[in-house]
């Protein structure tokens, strides 16, 4: 007798909207429903697998998802990727010295390499990028950061140079 990989037998009500998430959902669930609905039916991972030319252990991370976290665990998925170089941590600690005093990118990203030597490697790109989704960001010409209701140093005071 075959185990069954999803737990219980599915109920009409999953098998419904596994079938609707088969025809219907973005393309990365697609696989992971038509997986489930042939385990369902009884086929083998292995089968299931060389049908939708995936990894045979892909199949049954599928199936332990199902069991622990019903359409939560397939929708969830694999978040996948390199780990992160710059951390919340490390962007919070940037912002926070950005505030205190008008400073280069560069001498930022060294007062945060300083602050953790031990993390790896980040560009000033990546670091600009975290400081602007937390509402700061630089001008070229200033290479400092911007301040509301403060002008550049290359902008006249009065409409003319003097």
């Amino acid at each position: 007798m075959k185990r069954n990989l999803l737990g219980q037998p599915l109920t009409s009500d999953e098998v419904a909207m596994l079938e609707s998430m088969a025809q219907h959902h973005h393309a990365n669930f697609r696989p992971r429903a038509l997986g489930l609905l042939a385990l369902h039916e009884g086929e083998s991972p292995k089968t299931v697998s060389k049908i939708l030319r995936m990894s045979e252990q892909m199949v049954y991370e599928w199936a332990r998802r199902w069991r622990e976290r019903g359409i939560l665990g397939i929708l969830g998925g694999n978040v996948g990727g390199a780990p992160r170089k710059l951390t919340y941590e490390m962007l919070d600690y940037a912002a926070e010295v950005a505030k205190q005093e008008p400073m280069t990118l560069a001498k930022i990203a060294a007062k945060v390499r300083a602050r953790y030597p031990e993390a790896k490697p980040f560009s000033e790109d990546r670091l600009s990028v975290g400081l602007h989704a937390r509402g700061l960001s630089f001008k070229r010409t200033r290479l400092s950061l911007e301040k509301n209701g403060t002008t550049s140093i290359s902008e006249p005071q009065s409409g003319h140079w003097q």
